[in-house]
């Protein structure tokens, strides 16, 4: 025991020594364990925040082809509801009521003097001065018919004059087209002392024995007064479009024949 006590004693710097470098390796080796550790912390928080960035790219441009792709297929939807509508629609006439369905042979537009010419003649019911509309704004009337094909004077026709009126006040007035613009028409004789507002809905009066009253026909864009008269002029925007016209509707008015008898009475 003594010979152990006196060689620690004799060898204390060398075994002081040891110690001391032992201690220095072992505080080291724990330095480099902790930063290694943080190291590998911020890598993996790095990584993750990468891996979250792509998959947050990923999910975006995803959408974006889904959304494209939901965009695409209601415009398909769309244009397939609207042709079952037109569908149902001309199906409803046909059952429900005595409207002929025509399909347009061929339709001028940009003359003074236009015309329509359709599908339908007299072995299918048409007659001459048949109201002729587009869904429920009128169009024009029929003016020549054989068996096969009939031909339709359209509201857009220098040469045609109906009776409307206003159908918010009842002020009637006679409606032609002065050739300029095909969807503009004129409405002439309305007194000035009749209050009429922009946007007010213009449709066929009673007072025609050709169609029937209330037909929508447009709405007023513009009210002149002329001074040197005590009526207005005013400019009817249509509702039919004419450059777009698909399927017409024809229907006798149910009293023509009866109103055309007692009319000629009278002027006899």
């Amino acid at each position: 025991m003594n010979r152990i006590f006196q060689i620690l004693v004799k060898n204390h710097v060398f075994f002081l020594f040891i110690f001391l470098q032992t201690s220095i390796l072992f505080h080291l080796s724990s330095k480099q364990l902790i930063f290694g550790s943080s190291i590998n912390k911020l890598s993996t928080s790095v990584q993750g925040r990468i891996l979250s960035f792509e998959r947050s790219l990923f999910e975006y441009f995803n959408l974006r082809k889904i959304n494209e792709q939901l965009v695409k297929e209601n415009y398909v939807l769309f244009k397939q509801n609207i042709q079952l509508k037109n569908h149902i629609q001309i199906k409803k006439l046909k059952e429900t009521s005595n409207f002929l369905v025509a399909k347009i042979l061929k339709n001028s537009w940009n003359k003074n003097r236009n015309f329509i010419v359709i599908n339908l003649g007299s072995k299918d019911g048409v007659l001459s001065q048949m109201p002729v509309m587009n869904n429920n704004s009128l169009v024009g009337m029929t003016v020549s018919v054989n068996e096969k094909f009939s031909t339709v004077i359209s509201l857009i026709n220098t040469s045609l004059m109906i009776s409307a009126k206003i159908k918010n006040t009842g002020h009637f007035g006679t409606l032609s087209w002065d050739g300029i613009n095909y969807s503009v028409l004129q409405l002439r004789d309305v007194p000035k002392n009749a209050v009429l507002t922009v946007g007010d809905t213009v449709v066929t009066s009673s007072y025609s024995n050709i169609f029937p009253e209330g037909l929508k026909i447009g709405k007023i864009s513009k009210i002149k007064n002329e001074k040197s008269t005590n009526f207005m002029e005013i400019d009817v925007e249509l509702f039919t479009d004419f450059t777009r016209l698909n399927s017409l509707y024809l229907k006798e008015k149910k009293d023509k024949k009866e109103r055309d008898q007692i009319e000629e009475n009278i002027s006899e």
